[in-house]
Order: C-alpha cells, then structure tokens, then sequence
C-alpha cells in the first residue's frame, strides 16, 4: 500500500504497513511467551533424554561387573616366548601355570619342481590329486605352467594351492602344496599329475620304504645274561616286558635306512605295587628233565622226577630300581638309545628319526632294569614320511608332519598347530620348534578388570555430576569437571538449575551415594566388604588439602591400592560387585548388583524417566498446539486488518481524485 494523504492537512501521512505491524506485534506479544514456555520443555526434554542416556550407561555399567560376561571371568594367557607358543583361554579356564615344550609343529606338504624353462608347456590330461581324503581332480586343456597354477588353484579351495616363482630370467620352477598340516593330510598325486611331477623333477620312483616290525613269540627273544624270570607275553600284538627283564627282537635281514627314515612305536610304563613287584621278580623253581635212554632204535623217556620243594619263603621286596632308558635299537654293530618312556595312563606313541648316519636297523633292544615297572610295546615300525605311493619328493619345501608337545612329561601329536583340547578350556597356538620349556600362565585378566571398575566409578562421578548441575546454582561445578570438553561446558552453564529443587533427581543422586558406602557381605567377611577397601571412596588419596568434589560425593580411586586387591584378591573383589549369598546360582547383593537394581525403575519402558517425557511430551503438545490455534486467530485478524485498511486507502484516492479536480476547475476560473 501507498502513502495516504489526507486532505486539508498539510504533508500529512499514514503508513498502513506500520500500523498494522504495531498492531498485530502487540497482539502476538503472548505467542512469545508460549514459544519461550515451549523452548522450556523442550530443553527439559533433552536434559531427561540425555539423564536417561546417563543412567542407562551407570545401569549397564554395573551390570557389565557382575553378569555373565563379567570382566572378573576373563583369562589371560602369558606365555614366557610368545615366539614358540602362544594361547587364548576361555572364561572357564583354570588359573594354572603349565610347563611345555614345542618339540615340532606341524607342517604340510610343499613340493618343489626343478627349474624349467618359462616356455615349458603343461599337457591336456586329468590331474588328479589327494590331500587326506579329499581328492581333486582337475582336467585340464593344456597350456603354460602359470594357466596350470590358476587352474589348480581355482579347483583346489582350501585344500591345494600352485604358484610358479621365476628363478631366472629364463626359467621357472612349480610349487604345489597342502593347505591342510599333518601326516594325516599328506599330498599325493595320480595320473597325469603323477607324470608331470616326474616329468619336472618334483617327484622320484623310490624302492621299499617301510617295515613292520613283526612281534610274536618267535620274533621276540630272550637277551644274553637276561634277569629275573623273562615272562613276557604277547596279548593282540602288544608286547609286555615285566620287570627287570631284557629282551631283543631281531631284525632279519637287517632293514636298509635312508636318510628321512623314522622309527615309530607306541609305548607305554605301567607302574606297580610293592607286593606285584615282588610276584614279577620271584624266580620259578626248576625241576632238571630226567632225560632218556635209546635202545635198538627205540628212545625210552624216564619217569618224571618226584621232588619234594621247599616250603615257599616270602621273599625280600627288591630294591627299587627306576630307569626310564628302556629302549635302544642297533645298527652295524653300534647301540643307539631311544628316547625315555614316561609313566602315562595309556600308549605314547614315539616318532625317532633313525635314518641319518645309520645304514640299517638291525635290532630292537628292551632292557626293562626297573623293579616297579612293566612296559608295553606295540605297532613298532620303520617309514619314510616323505614318500607317497611308492614316490617321494625331490625337492621338498616342507613335508606333512604332526605336531609334537611335551606336556607332563608326556609327547603329544596333534595335526594342527591350533591345540584345543590338551590344556581345558587354553587353545594353544605353536609357532616354532624349540629345545626349552615355555612356561604357560593362565591368570586372571586384572587391567580389564580395573578398566571396567574404573569406567563404572567415570560413570558414576559423571552422573553425580550432571545431576548438580542441574539441580544447582554453582558454575564452580562446571569449572571442576574436568571431563567436560569445552563444548559440554558451555552446554552445561545453560542448564544450570534448570532442574533446580527437583524432588526426583535429588533423591536419585542421595540414594546412590548410600548405595555405594553401604558394606556388603563377601565370602571374605570383614577384609572385603566395602569399596573404600579397594581404594574407591570420596575421600580418595588423603593429601592433607580439602577438595570440593569430595564434599559432593563423587568417588576417587587409588589406583595403587586397586591393583593391589585385584592382584591378591581378585574373588573377593569380584564378590563385592555381586555375590550369590544363598548360593542358588543367582546374584543377590553387591555394590554393582544394588546399583543396577535401583536405577532399574528409572529407565526401563514405562518408568520414572519415561513417565517424565511422557508428561513433558503432553504439555509440549498441548502448547505447540496452543500456539497454532494462536497464529490461525492472528493471521485470521491480520487479514482483517489489512481489508479494512485497504478499503479506508481506497475512499482516501477517491478523494484525492475529487480534491484533484476541483483545483483543477478553480485554476480555469481564474
């Protein structure tokens, strides 16, 4: 709209947009004060959404120190050469210390060609490889050793793998694996991948590579200047040498080694009583045949001897005799020890190379000079483990070997360097062979213990914290919580005693505080009752000075005395956070237990913190509301306003029209 001039007033004006501005400015001065009593609930709102944030992070905090996955449940493994062996435990492993020795880990098969030249052409034919009892056959168009590799490995998964590595410019060399350790998942090739190995020198034609060693009563003979009385016996081919008794087993012919020969054989050392060893060691008496005459062709036995024995004396208990070196074999006339027998509930099974140095096996010697001790042989045998169907590699990477652990005295084979079933509840993982024991620690996991107590103490403070700002009118608060960033603080100085004197959070806050310096029943009694015992309280470490934060409440950790009773009393500790006190498998007390408990109702669906939204979200409606209906009735009388105004500024240029010509007339007059 224009200007108005009214007439008969001299540069007289009215502004009708000013007018009407002013106007409705004084009547929407309400809906400032609504939108102001909106911005108040919604700021209320987020200050309860944020609290309800707050204390489902203490809630879950606390219940993170007495639950199931409870950090006092966590194991540690610490292992004196993590180059070696290294392990994980699980939450039930036993707090132990553990001594082994990694005397082999086990490896696969990994076969090298000789160098060929890069234009070396692989023929069209079936390849067929087996790794364990997986077989994979591949039939293959013909082409360069690289298309092979790809070819192989597209069809081996995670059982077989080729690559081709340039030795030279000119020249390659195929290497063809198992991706599966153990003797038990040995590679072996057929058909034409059989022929190509020859072809390429990875594989070679190798004579008889093992041997059986038969044991029966034939095979097995008494040794000269043998003790006691040799009753050895025989039971399903298992060969059981009594005390002090020495025995051979001749190896006729003698067996010709090579170099990657082995001797294997299970053994095991049954430990006896005072009174079987007795019974083992009694000599039997020996009545002399009485013999025979021959007469014109006819032989004439005598009588039997009619002797009248002694009557039996209880013998003397021997004395004892311990000596683990019961075995040995020879070769070429020179006497070779095997390693020691162990006393074990059930066979060992022993792995010796014998092959380097040594021409052939010629004998097996038992020499069991023990007094308290029977030993047990049995599927005694010589092998070549690099050979595969009457082939072995020429150039062998590495080869399908078990892994060998001495534990307790006792040699372990597993096929796998990922050992789960020797330590309960421990999976060991080997990573190289060595001659010294490692020593394996299982212990509790103390740093995440006091991190998860820690965090639930910053939790806690936090909380206290916040709820002082809102409560409280002193920006000192702000100023000394440290772990505010600058952001927060700022955040923190606008809601100060926003919530100031509510009933809620100030019962909330005291409640809290009771909760955590009540005492709490342990299994430890007295010496582990409160968390100020641990080194958790409001008093904090005594420097003599008085700070502000104690006075409100907020906790403090000595660290020094933390650790202290983690390392000592890790049970105890975990007892005071929650504790099964009628011992039905249920956490019914704690510092943690009662904190989750109590700030339970405050979060859950449905309760305090939630019914506060829901009467803050009923007030934010009904206002917001309010200031709808508002702005309809005002934008309704603006419209008003500016109708009859627009009316009253058209009557006004109907009479500055009117004014116009009559002054017009008057100056025609003139």
């Amino acid at each position: 709209m224009s200007d108005i001039n009214i007439p008969g007033v001299t540069n007289s004006k009215i502004d009708t947009q000013k007018m009407i501005k002013a106007i409705m400015d004084a009547k929407r001065a309400p809906l400032k004060r609504m939108e102001s009593e909106a911005d108040a609930f919604k700021k209320r709102k987020g200050v309860w959404q944020d609290l309800n944030v707050e204390i489902t992070k203490l809630k879950d905090s606390a219940n993170g120190l007495y639950s199931f996955d409870s950090p006092f449940s966590s194991r540690k493994a610490i292992s004196s050469d993590e180059s070696v062996v290294t392990a994980v435990p699980t939450r039930k492993a036993v707090v132990s210390d553990s001594k082994l020795r990694v005397k082999r880990i086990a490896t696969a098969d990994r076969f090298m060609s000789r160098s060929v030249d890069k234009d070396f052409t692989v023929k069209e034919g079936t390849y067929r490889f087996k790794v364990g009892d997986k077989e994979i056959t591949l039939s293959f168009h013909g082409g360069g050793l690289s298309e092979f590799a790809d070819a192989v490995n597209k069809k081996g998964g995670s059982y077989l793998r080729a690559s081709v590595v340039n030795d030279t410019s000119t020249s390659s060399v195929l290497v063809i694996e198992s991706l599966h350790t153990g003797e038990k998942n040995k590679l072996v090739l057929a058909d034409d991948a059989l022929t190509l190995a020859e072809e390429t020198g990875m594989m070679k034609r190798v004579p008889a590579s093992s041997l059986t060693v038969p044991l029966s009563t034939e095979s097995v003979k008494r040794a000269e200047g043998t003790r006691g009385t040799g009753r050895f016996q025989i039971e399903n081919s298992t060969l059981n040498v009594p005390p002090r008794t020495n025995l051979s087993i001749p190896i006729n012919p003698p067996f010709p080694l090579t170099s990657a020969m082995v001797l294997e054989y299970e053994i095991k050392s049954t430990p006896l009583t005072e009174e079987a060893a007795r019974t083992e060691t009694l000599p039997e008496p020996v009545v002399p045949e009485t013999g025979g005459i021959d007469y014109k062709g006819i032989h004439i036995e005598s009588e039997k001897s009619i002797v009248i024995l002694p009557e039996e004396q209880q013998p003397e208990p021997p004395k004892r005799v311990d000596n683990m070196s019961v075995l040995a074999y020879t070769s070429r006339g020179s006497v070779k020890t095997l390693p020691d027998v162990a006393d074990a509930p059930d066979f060992v099974k022993v792995t010796v190379p014998i092959g380097d140095g040594n021409q052939s096996l010629d004998s097996i010697l038992i020499d069991n000079t023990n007094t308290h001790r029977t030993i047990s042989l049995r599927n005694v045998r010589v092998v070549d483990p690099t050979v595969r169907g009457g082939y072995a590699p020429n150039n062998p990477l590495s080869e399908a070997r078990d892994a060998i652990v001495e534990y307790n005295g006792v040699d372990v084979v597993r096929d796998t360097n990922s050992i789960d079933d020797l330590i309960p509840e421990v999976t060991l993982n080997l990573h190289t062979a060595s001659d010294k024991d490692v020593t394996l620690s299982v212990k509790y996991d103390t740093e995440a213990m006091k991190s998860a107590i820690i965090g639930f103490v910053g939790t806690y403070d936090r909380l206290l914290t916040n709820i002082d700002i809102l409560t409280r009118a002193d920006e000192s608060i702000v100023d000394k919580a440290v772990f505010l960033s600058d952001a927060e603080k700022e955040k923190a100085m606008d809601r100060l005693a926003l919530l100031k004197g509510d009933v809620t959070l100030m019962q909330l806050k005291s409640n809290l505080q009771t909760i955590m310096m009540n005492s709490y029943k342990t299994s430890g009694g007295q010496q582990m009752a409160l968390l100020a015992q641990i080194g958790i309280s409001t008093s904090g470490i005594n420097t003599g000075a008085i700070d502000r934060t104690t006075l409100r409440g907020y906790l403090q950790i000595d660290e020094a005395k933390l650790d202290n009773a983690l390392a000592t009393k890790p049970e105890l500790v975990k007892e005071l956070f929650g504790y099964d006190r009628d011992r039905d498998l249920i956490v019914d007390t704690g510092v943690a237990f009662t904190v989750d408990s109590y700030v339970k109702p405050y979060v859950r669906i449905g309760g305090v913190i939630a019914t506060r939204l829901q009467t803050i979200n009923t007030q934010l409606t009904r206002k917001n509301r309010e200031m709808t209906d508002f702005k309809k009735r005002m934008d309704d009388y603006e419209r008003q306003l500016k109708l009859k105004y627009g009316k009253m500024e058209g009557a006004i240029e109907e009479l500055q029209k009117s004014t116009q010509g009559l002054n017009n007339l008057n100056q025609q007059n003139k």
